[in-house]
């Protein structure tokens, strides 16, 4: 018996998934109580660069993608509070587990997420239920609490489940994957619930496996009130758009909360030169269009540029977003400079898993400056909108900074 539990142990510790990229060199964690709240630097991050944009202009179009631990307060949020004030006395202060943070919800117009009708976290029923049970059964783990019942949010199930160490490895990682799946849906649907108490609007990225797939994500996304772009396959959000788009109409578009459909280009390589992308995109009907603010991510679009997009091949006016990543840094976009690296200048924080990619620190006044004056661009360049992407780096750091060290 005790042999078997030494080889199960040691084939579950060689199932452990490693991050997605390395510690930093010469990486030293601090104490838990100096690991700094990296989901409230990033909604700090956020709310500034909102709240500027628009105070400046209050019909600028302002998205977030991802981030739906910085919208509602989760557990480990309390554990935090716990930790820097393990006397309570701050405690009439806190927001209570679950509460929305209004202040990053007022700056949004809305929120991009990623995978929710395609892929491995996708939901397989209505929204709408999906959140009355999951408010249902907060309810009843509430109750349980106050009689001394403690649950987890969501169920575990525990092994062992047979005798073949191999067979015990394959369930293990089985059921660490759809416990991983209904983590991030609880996550995602505490999101969901708080844009739509907030009447704030929800847009969708589906890569789907087949075409019959895309096409269910397009009704299931109009079923749920829910602004779809959907593609078959993979890989960057680089495609030529379709020439009649899901949801095709002739009517003006000045805010997210009036589209019906919309069309990211992050990468424009494959349309060869700037003028034949801004003409592949402007003969387009889509109410929406997000790209990067320099074609090839190193020639810089002009207004003549982003005010030729502003208009539907139908005529209409639609809206058109520029996207700006917070939490990563990019050696191949036109800011960056030669001699940087992991380091130089301090906020360029690690290598990321891509080729050319920086987690950086959204904790450092020199890289939200830097953020700023971004912004300020997109806004000057005429630009309706931004969506702030790449911000859920913070996910990595609680990872590389554990509060239970």
């Amino acid at each position: 018996m005790i042999k078997r539990l030494i080889a199960m142990m040691a084939l579950l510790g060689a199932a452990s998934p490693a991050l997605g990229l390395d510690r930093p060199r010469d990486f030293v964690p601090p104490p838990p109580s100096m690991i700094p709240n990296f989901r409230e630097q990033t909604r700090d991050v956020v709310i500034e660069l909102g709240t500027y944009a628009k105070k400046r202009n209050p019909a600028f179009q302002v998205l977030m993608r991802g981030g739906s631990e910085l919208l509602v307060k989760g557990e480990l949020e309390m554990e935090w509070d716990d930790l820097h004030d393990p006397s309570g006395a701050n405690f009439i202060k806190r927001l209570p587990l679950r509460s929305v943070f209004r202040p990053l919800v007022k700056v949004l117009d809305g929120i991009v997420m990623d995978g929710l009708y395609c892929g491995p976290y996708s939901f397989d029923k209505p929204l709408g239920e999906v959140i009355k049970a999951r408010r249902d059964l907060d309810l009843e783990l509430d109750a349980e609490k106050k009689r001394g019942i403690h649950r987890p949010p969501v169920a575990v199930e525990m092994g062992p489940f047979s005798n073949d160490p191999a067979e015990e490895l394959r369930k293990y990682n089985e059921l660490k994957q759809k416990q991983a799946r209904a983590e991030t849906q609880r996550r995602e649907t505490y999101a969901l619930d708080a844009l739509r108490s907030e009447g704030r609007n929800v847009l969708t990225i589906e890569m789907c496996d087949k075409p019959a797939e895309r096409e269910a994500a397009y009704k299931s996304a109009i079923r749920d009130h829910v602004t779809p772009y959907a593609k078959v396959g993979t890989g960057p959000l680089d495609e030529t758009p379709r020439a009649h788009p899901a949801f095709e109409n002739a009517k003006e578009i000045l805010t997210v909360a009036n589209a019906r459909n919309w069309l990211p280009v992050l990468r424009s390589d494959r349309f060869g030169t700037k003028g034949k992308f801004i003409e592949a995109i402007a003969e387009t009907n889509y109410d929406i269009v997000l790209v990067d603010v320099a074609h090839r991510s190193a020639e810089l679009l002009v207004k003549a540029d982003v005010q030729r997009l502003k208009f539907k091949k139908l005529g209409p006016r639609r809206l058109v977003i520029a996207v700006m990543p917070l939490g990563r840094a990019y050696d191949w976009r036109w800011y960056w400079q030669k001699g940087w690296e992991v380091g130089n200048p301090a906020f360029l924080y690690a290598l990321d898993e891509d080729p050319g990619t920086f987690v950086t620190d959204l904790g450092s006044g020199e890289w939200r400056g830097m953020l700023g004056k971004y912004l300020a661009g997109v806004m000057d360049l005429g630009f309706d909108g931004v969506m702030f992407d790449d911000v859920g780096t913070y996910l990595w750091f609680e990872d590389l900074m554990p509060l239970g060290g």
